[in-house]
């Protein structure tokens, strides 16, 4: 999807196409999203759900849950802060400022990436309550106009822009849970020998349903080995505008 290039700390991904970009913006506002209401949990976002997990983690040796903690708080930290963006909106003919937080233009944008026109009606009832807001009044029909003009300033230019502060986020939060989860799989897992090697893991006392131990071992086979993507800084230059 994306190349990680330069050195820290002045990294930045590069997506691979534009249709990269666009899948990329889908799959985070997924993440970005609550949860199924009909899920065995209550609804929450993910990032809310981590973050209360940071809280009060049921793994954590020596505080290993701190470096999870920290990333999470940052980013949500950091998509909640309202930036002011100047935009031109040739459909209505309007110059403006549209002072808008972060999390609302990056999900606006991924239900356009993700839905067509007459799916996206519910973007376009945001849009107009965010112009509105901002002095630019206008009606559903040209609030749909509009979504084009919207698409092109914050999706084409303001998420290449963010990108690499994104990836850099998440990436830090996929560390965390890795760090956080070390000392578990290393309790839990027992080898049994044989070629090549097989294992298993001891389940905590409280791990009792059929679908907490699948979700237990899927978790615990996720952290045998570090993330895919190292470490990495992106360039201060990517992360003092909007």
């Amino acid at each position: 999807m994306m190349s990680l290039i330069g050195h820290d700390p002045n990294s930045s991904i590069l997506f691979n196409s534009s249709t990269h970009q666009k899948f990329f913006n889908i799959v985070l506002v997924d993440f970005l999203s609550l949860t199924d209401k009909r899920a065995p949990i209550k609804q929450t976002s993910y990032l809310s759900a981590l973050k209360d997990i940071s809280e009060g983690p049921s793994f954590s040796v020596c505080d290993s849950v701190k470096p999870l903690r920290e990333a999470t708080l940052r980013f949500i930290a950091w998509l909640e802060q309202e930036v002011k963006v100047d935009v031109w909106l040739p459909s209505i003919e309007t110059q403006t400022t549209l002072n808008i937080s972060r999390i609302s233009f990056l999900k606006m944008c991924g239900n356009i990436s993700k839905h067509n026109f007459l799916r996206s009606v519910g973007v376009a009832y945001e849009l107009q309550k965010t112009l509105a807001a901002n002095g630019v009044i206008v009606n559903m029909e040209e609030s749909l106009l509009t979504l084009a003009d919207f698409y092109e300033r914050f999706h084409t230019d303001l998420l290449n822009y963010h990108s690499s502060t994104i990836a850099e986020f998440l990436n830090n939060i996929r560390w965390g849970i890795y760090e956080y989860m070390q000392p578990e799989f290393h309790r839990s897992i027992a080898w049994e020998g044989g070629d090549p090697p097989k294992y298993r893991y001891i389940y905590p006392d409280e791990v009792t349903s059929q679908l907490a131990k699948d979700c237990y071992w899927e978790l615990m086979n996720d952290v045998r080995s570090a993330p895919y993507m190292r470490k990495f800084i992106v360039a201060n230059g990517l992360k003092v505008r909007y």
